[in-house]
């Protein structure tokens, strides 16, 4: 059976891709319309939590189609009036592209969310050529919704050129290539890893050594929650490289190791998904 895909995007109406709701700041979406995102803030006090949900026939009137401008705030004025301020502000991207290969955000076809910002999807378009891929087969892909997330992005981009330059790719997923929106980098696509379970005690000597061997490149995981480590039959790979260090003292490297025994040991057995390549629950 194929997988679902996303429903057909009518170009006239916009759509809201992401969201990340602050009732005492600012709220921010990340808006879809035909071929072009945009982004939305919309000052606290503007309106209430349920409007914050599904804001988008409250706004006052957009130029969705307009080239012109990539941020709209949305805030009173001092007079009371709702008003959309509108800039053209250049978004920041990942600045380490060190692969070949660039997938359009737009063309892939989402199939399954894996958390707030990394889903598994299908590649459509001329970006399908670039990658190593049959129809429809699935990736995973990661993004950052918002320019607050980039510098996490970059920090796994850097990750996981590391491990391709030192011989050690094989701890990991393949990295795929960049995922672009516009002319920015904002996220990559990972290969889509099938049977894989996360960790348990059971799997110490699997998982101590793969990151053992992460270890001996000078480097720290960051984040060695049972989650991170994907297990399978040709042993375990590692996600999640957010917060990955480089030139990492020993006594770090020691500490890292020994937080991921006791995280083997106390957290609770994981879940199998066969045929499917992470859950919900994973730190994608």
């Amino acid at each position: 059976m194929p997988p679902p895909q996303d429903p057909p995007q009518d170009p006239a109406v916009p759509t809201i891709l992401s969201m990340e709701i602050d009732d005492s700041w600012e709220s921010e979406y990340r808006v879809r319309i035909g071929s072009r995102i945009k982004y939305l803030k919309i000052v606290s006090g503007t309106y209430d939590m349920p409007i914050l949900l599904s804001p988008l026939a409250c706004l006052p009137p957009l130029p969705y189609d307009a080239d012109t401008w990539t941020v709209a705030r949305i805030a009173y004025n001092p007079s009371g009036r709702l008003e959309a301020t509108l800039s053209a502000q250049q978004l920041a991207g990942v600045q380490n592209a060190w692969h070949g290969a660039r997938v359009n955000v737009l063309d892939l076809q989402r199939t399954a969310p894996l958390s707030v910002r990394a889903f598994e999807a299908v590649v459509a378009g001329p970006g399908l050529q670039s990658l190593p891929l049959g129809p429809r087969q699935r990736v995973v892909a990661k993004i950052a919704r918002f320019e607050q997330e980039i510098p996490s992005i970059e920090r796994e981009t850097r990750a996981y050129q590391l491990l391709a330059l030192r011989g050690a790719a094989h701890l990991a997923p393949r990295f795929l290539g960049h995922v672009l929106e516009g002319d920015r980098v904002v996220g990559f696509l990972l290969e889509r890893l099938g049977d894989r379970r996360s960790a348990t005690v059971d799997d110490m000597e699997l998982c101590s050594g793969a990151l053992g061997e992460l270890h001996g490149l000078g480097v720290l995981h960051g984040d060695v929650g049972r989650r991170n480590f994907l297990v399978g039959r040709d042993g375990a790979k590692m996600v999640g490289f957010e917060r990955f260090v480089e030139g990492a003292a020993e006594e770090a490297r020691t500490g890292e190791m020994q937080r991921l025994r006791s995280v083997l040991v106390d957290q609770p057995v994981g879940f199998v998904f066969s045929g499917r390549a992470y859950h919900a629950g994973r730190s994608f």
